[in-house]
């Protein structure tokens, strides 16, 4: 973990630079498996100038992108050797939680992509994309999020989403494009380990 990260592992000097403010700060019970209560602590950032310049435009007071990171811990703590055999188990309940929660944002038609692995600090990672969209008069915003899962002793988790089409419909532009959010986001998931 780099010198400016959090509790949770997020980047949060790269975070500050791109006018990232801290929404939410939680733990909370994830889930249950047989013999282990699951639990996360997170820290949910979102972009706040992006929404007042859609507020603004007169288009929804919403939190249009976003990036979070959680710690995953078990109670009781995993015996050696049972990370390897419960890691499906919390990768899949991650990206049910993960959809669940865009559509509890308001994103409809959410679809999960094929999953990839990609190496986080050492560690291997399996990032899924996930792809929605937002109804707003005179169209709709189109919304890409990726949710990253690894193991690195316990779990991490790390991901997030941004508008990438339709925001011309509202704001007559885009403001850094579709391109710039996802890279910008990606680096952000990446640095987390």
């Amino acid at each position: 973990m780099s010198d400016d990260a959090g509790r949770a592992g997020e980047p949060r000097d790269r975070l500050e630079r791109g006018g990232w403010t801290l929404s939410e700060d939680t733990t909370e019970t994830l889930f249950s498996l047989p013999t282990a209560r699951v639990e996360g602590h997170t820290r949910l950032y979102e972009d706040p100038e992006l929404r007042e310049a859609i507020r603004e435009a007169g288009g929804p007071d919403h939190v249009w992108r976003f990036f979070f990171a959680t710690d995953v811990t078990f109670e009781p703590p995993l015996g050696p050797g049972v990370g390897p055999m419960i890691q499906p188990s919390v990768t899949s309940e991650a990206k049910r939680r993960f959809a669940d929660d865009l559509r509890d944002r308001g994103f409809e038609d959410v679809k999960k992509g094929s999953t990839q692995s990609y190496r986080v600090d050492g560690s291997r990672a399996r990032i899924t994309p996930f792809g929605a969209r937002y109804p707003v008069e005179g169209g709709e915003i189109g919304i890409r999020g990726y949710l990253a899962v690894w193991r690195d002793g316990g779990f991490r988790l790390a991901g997030g989403a941004y508008p990438d089409s339709g925001l011309e419909a509202v704001l007559g532009e885009t403001p850094a494009g579709a391109e710039a959010y996802r890279d910008e986001l990606l680096a952000l998931i990446r640095s987390v380990g």
